[in-house]
């Protein structure tokens, strides 16, 4: 090897770190920008009734929902829950009723959902899903110590190695 030239390894090492702490600045910047740019609501997929088109950790981005328009069948919806106060449920429209309540569905549940949602209930409709960025939000709100531990230790990691200098110094003269 060359003297002065970096080793490979350490090369690899400090792109791939840096490639992979820059992507997910970028994912939350970019799960992030509509909310503080247009208002819009960002939420953490927490459950699995929303598979494939949603997984859980993905984050969903929700622009207001319009005025005086009702969200068409198939658009996934954020609305505040009408079997739990106080939760919100991400489903899509399954139907639209005449008096304008809509009808919901997981894609992964068999039956639709048995209470039908008011229109003022509606907090957004989903507009961009950003994936996997909402896990360790995830992770805290499940009481999951480990597994975020382990999430938290990687990220460390991949910290200290992106800080880590390319070159090496010669002490050698």
């Amino acid at each position: 090897m060359v003297k002065g030239t970096p080793h490979p390894i350490r090369v690899v090492t400090s792109v791939t770190s840096r490639t992979l702490l820059g992507s997910l600045v970028g994912l939350l910047l970019w799960a992030q920008l509509p909310v503080v740019a247009l208002g819009w609501t960002a939420g953490v997929v927490q459950s699995g009734s929303m598979r494939p088109a949603l997984m859980p950790g993905d984050v969903v981005l929700y622009q207001p929902p319009p005025r005086n328009r009702t969200p068409a069948v198939g658009q996934i919806v954020l609305a505040q829950d009408p079997t739990r106060p106080g939760q919100l449920l991400t489903h899509r429209v399954y139907q639209v009723l005449p008096n304008n309540d809509l009808i919901t569905k997981g894609d992964a549940n068999s039956t639709p959902d048995s209470t039908p949602i008011r229109p003022t209930a509606l907090q957004g409709v989903a507009r961009l899903r950003v994936p996997w960025i909402g896990l360790a939000v995830q992770l805290w709100r499940a009481e999951q110590p480990v597994p975020e531990a382990i999430l938290l230790l990687a990220l460390a990691i991949l910290l200290a190695l992106a800080t880590l200098p390319v070159h090496s110094r010669n002490r050698h003269n």
